[in-house]
């Protein structure tokens, strides 16, 4: 049996557990009521943005603009080069005809000069099947005359007959090869020559496009001339079209030059330096 001690304690420890639990129960059911009984509080409404329509009746619609020569030309390469001499500068002032660049031709020189040699060997040809044709035909005579006189053959008159055919031949082709290296030499010539680049039109020299003595690929471009001033081409959507007339658009804004008729945005004119060197400059206001 258990001590008369021991057990009295072991009720009071029973009956303070008890009180606890009771008292947490309690504390917990507190805080619910007043979750309960707290009103919640409504989130702060945003304000909505202000409508500015009535504020920008006044403003003209904007558009996209680039400056545009009036006239243009883009020198091309007509055949890839392995370096391209430049004889002009950003800006220089040209005119029509004018040399602006070199492109390397020593391939087509080489190719020139053996064509050349060719064409010797061709025409030599010629006049040594000329010669054999004369030779031939002295002893088809002579063969002949044998023949008639009853001292010769007439198989020897046949051979002597096939050994002028053989030259008439050889004269044919030795010409027909001479004719076909004569007109490889004029192509060669004239592929010099347009390796050698002049401006189309009179201008200035408003863009470089390889470095000096780069190689250069066939139809890519070298070297663009405008002429004819700049001026500056809008993109109106198709929306807008009817709503604009000649004469609304009279500025392109940004940080702005002033000049005589059209202002433009100093980063354009900037722009338009770099592109088209006889723009110009404006004096800032």
């Amino acid at each position: 049996m258990m001590p008369a001690a021991a057990s009295a304690r072991a009720v009071a420890l029973a009956i303070v557990s008890v009180l606890g639990l009771g008292l947490g129960a309690a504390a917990l059911t507190g805080c619910r009521d007043k979750t309960r009984e707290a009103p919640i509080e409504p989130l702060e409404s945003i304000a909505p943005l202000p409508d500015r329509t009535a504020e920008r009746t006044d403003e003209k619609p904007g558009f996209i603009a680039a400056l545009t020569p009036k006239e243009s030309a883009d020198v091309t390469a007509p055949y890839t080069s392995a370096s391209a001499t430049i004889l002009v500068k950003l800006g220089d002032v040209v005119t029509k005809g004018q040399v602006l660049a070199r492109l390397d031709d020593r391939v087509l020189r080489q190719e020139l000069d053996a064509a050349k040699a060719q064409l010797k060997t061709s025409r030599a040809s010629i006049n040594q099947a000329v010669v054999d044709k004369k030779g031939a035909e002295v002893v088809l005579t002579r063969e002949k005359s044998a023949e008639a006189a009853g001292v010769g053959s007439h198989a020897e008159v046949v051979a002597a007959r096939q050994a002028v055919d053989k030259a008439t031949a050889t004269i044919s082709y030795a010409i027909a090869t001479a004719e076909e290296r004569t007109t490889k030499i004029a192509q060669l010539q004239d592929h010099l020559r347009e390796m050698t680049l002049v401006s189309p039109i009179a201008g200035s020299v408003a863009a470089i496009y390889p470095q000096n003595g780069a190689r250069v690929e066939e139809g890519h471009p070298v070297i663009r001339v405008i002429s004819g001033g700049v001026f500056v081409k809008f993109a109106i959507p198709a929306d807008k079209i009817g709503a604009v007339k000649t004469g609304d658009i009279r500025s392109v804004n940004d940080t702005e030059i002033t000049r005589p008729g059209p202002r433009l945005a100093t980063g354009m004119h900037n722009l338009a330096l770099a592109m088209y060197p006889d723009l110009p400059l404006p004096s800032p206001s």
